[in-house]
């Protein structure tokens, strides 16, 4: 069976999963702009972040490769024009300055210029929306370069050594070594940041979340490869749990000297690193499979709204930070009160707003209001979910 006729509800649930983590993760860069992390905040950001963007491609991926064979080229580039473009340049117009501005009121630094908020207005940069600047940027590559490669006899044996490395028990140890090599510029230990300050992408990082984009691709185009993937979390699982806590553990090391400045050392925290995201990615697919496959109505319901949750909230959330700021409070305490309130703000707006208008035809193809119940999500197509 073709994956477009099987149910994907269990995909359509991770890729929500990466959005919505945001939040936490937002909050969290949120108090440390302000005033710094104690380890068990560092150790929830870092470990979010190993996962969560590696998955989301993988993700985006495989749904770019269904999307190409259901509706063929010319269907992909409007269905992403519209999916990820349209709210790439609007982002970008409107809502990034404006997020700057809160930004830089929330940031709690002394000696700051009085025209500096006003400054941020200018500055024209993807800021957060960086993942799908990055996304179209893939799309470019894909298209031409499976056109070329599909009409070529090296085509199955591409397929084939794809199938075997990617679908290897132990292919998180094998995809661990490029991967992390091209972490290598990165010094702490985890993709970093610098990418969503221009748009000039930053090559190491573009073929990074290129890998596991490229690998999504495979996990639809090989046949067997994702159902073998999914069949074995328990290994994956076992991986991740011996990888995880060392990697951590260098990464809260990461500024000692005798820790950070050692070449050897820099080179096996990436090995750990790389290691955890592909065995955290996998069995993740393994374990929604297992326990997400049936249909949900909440489920689809936290699914459809994703996406404009991610859109949508670091503006208030970053408003908020700001009048917090003189507030004194545990950091922890901070981060789930922005976490809270700014989902409290955001997702019930989507159903006021956005789910049943032009926007929300925008963001995930159109929605049929239901008649008696609020949040009864009509059963769609896996591809006019949220873009990935």
């Amino acid at each position: 069976m073709r994956p477009r006729q099987e149910r994907l509800h269990h995909l359509d649930a991770l890729r929500a999963l990466t959005m919505v983590l945001i939040l936490p993760a937002h909050a969290l860069a949120l108090i440390g702009l302000q005033s710094g992390w104690n380890s068990l905040e560092a150790a929830t950001f870092w470990t979010i972040h190993v996962f969560r963007l590696p998955l989301f491609f993988l993700i985006a991926g495989f749904f770019a490769a269904l999307l190409l064979e259901t509706r063929g080229p010319g269907g992909l580039v409007r269905n992403r024009t519209i999916r990820i473009g349209v709210p790439l340049l609007l982002g970008v117009a409107l809502v990034v300055p404006v997020l700057n501005v809160c930004l830089f009121e929330a940031s709690a630094q002394p000696n700051r210029s009085a025209g500096g908020a006003l400054d941020t207005l200018t500055q024209v940069q993807p800021s957060y929306l960086w993942f799908l600047w990055y996304l179209v940027l893939l799309y470019a590559i894909a298209l031409p370069a499976q056109r070329l490669v599909g009409r070529r006899p090296a085509a199955a044996s591409l397929h084939r050594t794809g199938s075997k490395l990617l679908g290897h028990p132990l292919a998180p140890l094998l995809l661990a070594v490029p991967t992390g090599l091209l972490l290598y510029r990165q010094p702490a230990w985890i993709a970093g940041s610098s990418h969503t300050q221009t748009f000039a992408p930053a090559p190491d990082l573009l073929a990074y979340y290129g890998l596991f984009f490229f690998s999504g691709w495979a996990l639809f185009a090989v046949p067997g490869l994702r159902s073998s993937i999914e069949s074995r979390p328990g290994i994956y699982s076992l991986l991740a749990g011996l990888a995880l806590p060392p990697a951590l553990a260098f990464y809260l090391l990461h500024s000692q000297p005798a820790i950070g400045a050692s070449r050897a050392f820099h080179l096996l925290a990436l090995l750990l690193l790389s290691i955890s995201t592909w065995s955290i990615a996998f069995a993740l697919l393994g374990l929604s499979r297992r326990h997400l496959s049936d249909e949900n109505p909440r489920l689809r319901a936290w699914a459809d709204s994703s996406y404009w949750i991610y859109l949508s909230h670091f503006v208030p959330m970053a408003a908020l930070a700001a009048l917090l700021v003189g507030i004194a409070m545990p950091g922890t305490l901070r981060a789930a009160l922005l976490v809270a309130i700014t989902f409290a703000l955001v997702y019930p707006a989507y159903w006021a707003f956005v789910r049943y208008t032009f926007l929300g035809r925008v963001l995930h193809g159109p929605r049929i209001r239901p008649r008696a119940d609020r949040l009864p999500p009509t059963r769609q197509p896996v591809v006019a979910a949220p873009p990935a």
